[in-house]
Order: C-alpha cells, then structure tokens, then sequence
C-alpha cells in the first residue's frame, strides 16, 4: 500500500475513533482490501444497542476494576478492531488477505482475532500494547506503525 494511502486510511481511523463513546480511549480501525477498499469498519463502544456503565456511562468500568488493556476484555468496551471484524462477520464480507488500519496497535485478544480473520498486514499510528504487535509477527502478519493523520 502506498504511503499516501496509509496516512489517509489513518485519518479515516480517527474520524471514525470521535464516534466512541469511550473516555478512557477513542480508537477507529478499518479493513482494507488488496484494492484498497473499505471492507469494515468499528470503533471502540459498548455492545450495539447496550449503553451503560460497559462503556461511555458515567465512569468508566474497566478504570474502576483497574484492568489493564488486553486483560478481562468481559468488561468494558469492544475494542475498534473486534468492531470492524464483527461488522465484516455481520455483513459475510470476506477478510483473507486484508489489512487491518488501526489507530493503537492491537492488544493480544484482538491480535489474535486479527491472526485468525486472514488479516495480512496492520497499519497502526500508535504503538500501544506490544504483547499484541509480538503475537502477530510471530504468526507472520506485517506490522508497521506510520506517521500520519491530521
């Protein structure tokens, strides 16, 4: 994919990341063919249709219990790229040999996710969690973290 390519798809992320109605974190991840079109998207928020204290209440749950990011992934928030997989699921869009643009690089359960979706390559902005970044070059999926965004 081409430089220019991946600093627009970052800056589709956060667009997509101001939708979250999380205060610990808005992060936006979308999938990207080897055509470089739009397969899915997400962005980090509670179950669809289940608003409360998971995410965007009053407080956040995962800050009250102090969990860490990657662990008791129960509570709280679905991450952006668990988002962006599911509505691909939703839909029968298919995500063998795709990339996956994401604004934090992935904590281990969504890395895994990733690994197991056929997604070759992760495009991050920020490199968040290593366990996750770790998992997937150790499984051969690309990881490169780029500048970029507004």
């Amino acid at each position: 994919m081409k430089e220019v390519w991946k600093r627009q798809w970052i800056n589709h992320a956060q667009l997509l990341a101001s939708m979250s109605p999380c205060g610990r974190g808005k992060v936006g991840a979308l999938i990207i063919d080897e055509r470089n079109n739009i397969v899915s998207s997400g962005f980090n928020g509670p179950p669809r249709g289940v608003p409360g204290t998971l995410c965007g209440g009053d407080f956040c749950e995962r800050d009250k219990r102090g969990c860490l990011s990657g662990e008791l992934t129960e509570v709280g928030c679905h991450h952006a790229e668990q988002n962006a997989l599911m509505n691909a699921c939703a839909r029968g869009a298919a995500t063998q040999g795709c990339t996956l643009v994401t604004l934090m690089s992935p904590c281990l359960a969504c890395a895994k996710l990733i690994h197991h979706a056929g997604i070759v390559e992760v495009i991050t902005w920020a490199n968040y969690d290593p366990r996750g970044a770790a998992y997937l070059g150790n499984v051969g999926v690309a990881v490169e973290v780029v500048s970029g965004g507004s």
